[in-house]
């Protein structure tokens, strides 16, 4: 699908409503990384740039393999030979062969590279508005309630779906659909499967509250998971590191995933 193209007036939008995501939290690096694609659009390098260092500084500390990847192929392109962009790109690329050392000799690293939930469904979103699934107006809704959500304490997940949901948004079961088409992951209808006691240990409870994943069957030894964002693919590798099980992603709407959590957690609670 070709990318679709923005008035200045809905990249300015887009724009405001990204800096005041920082504001809030400022280290998001898909934020950041969404700032600075607009600030290219709008012909802001300058501002770009800025972006371009902070995502640098904020690879950096995370050391967050695919950010450190995207901030080299972005500095390529910046033909001005200026000693700062250099010892960057220096710094960056010796901080690269660390971490794919560290990929190569320990597949199950701890999580210094790895998406926050909060960064997986902004980049969710993001995608879903790039693709013209969200206008401006949802994918700003969107991303105000994910700020708002993911600073209170809640008993379920943070997700797009949830909040597309709450929002009675209408074209919800297409969405489904598209993102099943693009992911590749099916969708399921998660109450054809009995909640079973045999699964509430194999993810701890406070791993299937906090992300959109949980186990919901099993074949032989694999694990089936119910997701709510089948383009985090890395949230299912955490759960088979976690599990020590192979799993396999199927996409559930959000309220029989929260329907499920309620049982698992009423059922471990003894209620």
């Amino acid at each position: 699908m070709s990318q679709p193209v923005f008035s200045v007036k809905e990249l300015q939008q887009t724009a405001a409503m990204l800096e005041q995501i920082l504001e809030v939290m400022p280290d998001d690096l898909f934020t950041l990384r969404a700032l600075y694609e607009t600030s290219l659009k709008l012909e802001l390098p300058e501002k770009a740039f800025d972006c371009l260092k902070r995502l640098d500084d904020g690879a950096r500390v995370s050391q967050n393999a695919e950010i450190i990847a995207f901030v080299l192929n972005q500095y390529a392109s910046i033909v001005d030979e200026m000693p700062e962009v250099q010892n960057r790109i220096e710094r960056l690329r010796e901080l690269q062969m660390v971490t794919d050392l560290l990929r190569g000799e320990d597949p199950v690293k701890p999580d210094a590279g790895r998406k926050s939930g909060i960064e997986s469904e902004m980049a969710l979103a993001w995608e879903l508005f790039q693709d013209e699934q969200l206008t401006q107006d949802e994918y700003s809704n969107v991303l105000h309630d994910l700020t708002e959500m993911s600073s209170r304490e809640v008993s379920v997940p943070v997700t797009v779906l949830h909040i597309l949901h709450d929002r009675n948004f209408s074209r919800f079961e297409r969405l489904l659909t598209y993102l099943s088409q693009k992911s590749g992951v099916p969708i399921m209808a998660l109450g054809q499967f009995s909640e079973r006691e045999d699964l509430r240990s194999a993810l701890p409870l406070e791993f299937i509250s906090h992300n959109g994943a949980l186990p919901f069957a099993q074949v032989g030894g694999d694990l089936l998971l119910a997701v709510l964002n089948p383009m985090d693919k890395d949230l299912v590798r955490r759960a088979g590191e976690i599990s020590g099980r192979h799993c396999h992603a199927y996409l559930v709407t959000p309220q029989e995933y929260d329907q499920r959590l309620m049982q698992i957690k009423k059922a471990l609670s003894g209620a």
